[in-house]
């Protein structure tokens, strides 16, 4: 009863599907980066290099981000 009450009824099921849809329904992504940045920082870097390098990082992934529309692409080597 719950379950048709919450996912049936409530949920359009069209939108169940996401196959074409998008591109990340796991959390893969964020456990990559997650691990990309502790091999980054292999020890507990201060306040002024935790900026720095946030900032070169964000950076980096726009200039990918824009690449990437433009149609030139070139996977990020780490």
């Amino acid at each position: 009863k719950y379950f048709n009450k919450t996912y049936l009824y409530k949920y359009d099921i069209q939108y169940w599907n996401y196959y074409n849809d998008i591109n990340h329904i796991t959390n893969n992504t964020l456990e990559s980066f997650n691990n990309y940045l502790k091999k980054l920082f292999y020890k507990k870097p201060s306040l002024y290099e935790l900026i720095y390098h946030l900032k070169r990082e964000e950076s980096l992934s726009y200039n990918n981000y824009k690449r990437k529309i433009e149609g030139v692409w070139k996977k990020k080597e780490y």
